[in-house]
């Protein structure tokens, strides 16, 4: 596809057969060579091959290359990266585009029911807003968005599909990444990608943090073997699937990073039905064009596009609880067993007071660990003023209510139980 459109930009082409087969072009004093990769899957990867100039001398002959290929061969000064599927441009001043136009275009006329029946199994209820965050990928593919988490305890779901789908519709701009790969230095193979999509295995405290950061962050470091280390626009959107439906990732409270979303088990499929995939690739072109005239249900709302109480999910609490720490844990489910024993929905404690409630427990805290506790992770409002309140403290295998003066801290049954799901 890119030899067709860079015969828009440099005519004519040299007329060798050879020549023919594979375009040449010059980076930054490299010669390239267009190629067709075989893959396994018997299709074919339009990538750039270096070649030696003594590799074309003897391939092509010295006369030959002196007067033909390196006569009209397109020289460029360097790379550039810049996405863009609505108005691709394979050259952009004196730099070449390693960002690859679509296999598919728009076309009118064709439905695609079965990219529809994808859609909403895995998004479910939240299905405008999946279509959201696909037209954003395809019309804004500089924008910023979320970690997509598709959770499942069991296999057969289609997270692998709905990654495998991403693949058809970006092509050479999307690929898959290993835990390790993503642990290794060597970033050149994803980093430039618009989707990387990542199984999790076992994910350690180091790798948690740069899936976060590749998030949010604007460059990043691209490097491949044997080569420097440079600078690269990071415009990769994450999508991990697990089926670790409790503790795939850390995340907590205030990690607005992270749409989690719990996949279900697919339907059984009628036995000799076309393969499924292979249906929705063929209505990509058809997907397309809907998305390109689609009016979207969301507005930009944060830097992820998505304000995050619009994509919190059941699955996104899940896992925020199962990471709490203990102390965290301990004294929300204390302060609840208070409540219904004492048959109140709301209680006020003093951070010496909480500190004496564990205590009786021995579940240890100390001050520093519970300030942090309250004002940072639960975002508890500051107690400024004294005030006379009902203190609920053990006493004969129960509690007992006291009245008591000082600056305490309101505890609703509502905001505990969210925090115990």
């Amino acid at each position: 596809m890119k030899n067709e459109i860079f015969s828009k930009f440099y005519s004519p082409l040299c007329k060798a057969e050879e020549y023919k087969k594979g375009l040449f072009i010059e980076v930054a004093g490299q010669i390239r060579k267009l190629s067709s990769i075989p893959k396994v899957d018997g299709s074919y990867e339009e990538a750039y091959i270096t070649w030696a100039r003594d590799s074309l001398y003897r391939n092509y002959g010295k006369d030959f290359t002196r007067d033909t290929i390196f006569e009209e061969m397109p020289v460029f000064d360097g790379e550039t990266l810049v996405p863009s599927h609505l108005d691709y441009q394979p050259v952009i001043g004196r730099y070449l585009n390693t960002y690859h136009p679509l296999k598919y275009q728009p076309m009118t006329g064709g439905n695609w029911v079965h990219i529809e029946e994808l859609f909403r199994h895995i998004f479910g209820a939240q299905y405008e807003l999946g279509l959201d965050y696909m037209q954003l990928l395809y019309l804004k593919p500089m924008q910023h968005l979320p970690l997509l988490l598709l959770v499942s305890i069991k296999n057969q779901t289609g997270k692998s599909t709905f990654c495998d789908f991403l693949k058809k519709v970006f092509g050479q701009n999307a690929t898959g990444i290993s835990s390790e790969g993503l642990r290794s230095r060597f970033t050149s193979t994803w980093i430039n990608k618009l989707v990387v999509s990542i199984e999790e295995k076992l994910f350690g405290k180091e790798d948690e943090e740069m899936i976060k950061r590749i998030v949010t962050a604007f460059v990043g470091q691209s490097e491949a073997k044997g080569k420097d280390s440079v600078e690269v626009p990071l415009f990769a959107k994450l999508v991990m699937t697990s089926n670790n439906i409790y503790n795939p990732i850390s995340i907590h409270e205030d990690d607005t990073r992270v749409w989690a979303v719990d996949v279900p088990v697919l339907p059984p499929r009628i036995p000799g039905a076309p393969d499924f995939l292979t249906e929705c690739e063929k209505e990509i072109p058809y997907f397309l064009n809907f998305l390109q005239h689609r009016e979207m249900t969301t507005q930009c709302e944060d830097r992820l596009w998505f304000r995050h109480d619009r994509i919190e999910t059941d699955a996104w609490r899940r896992i925020v609880n199962y990471c709490r720490s203990n102390v965290e844990k301990q004294t929300a489910e204390l302060l609840l067993e208070v409540m219904d024993y004492c048959d109140v929905d709301l209680l006020h404690y003093s951070i010496k007071d909480l500190l004496r409630l564990l205590a009786y427990e021995n579940i240890k805290a100390d001050r520093l660990t519970m300030k942090q506790l309250l004002l940072e992770r639960w975002q508890l409002r500051h107690p400024n003023n004294v005030c006379r309140y009902n203190l609920y403290m053990q006493e004969g295998g129960g509690y007992r209510r006291t009245s008591v003066t000082g600056r305490c801290f309101e505890f609703s049954k509502e905001f505990l139980q969210k925090l115990t799901i």
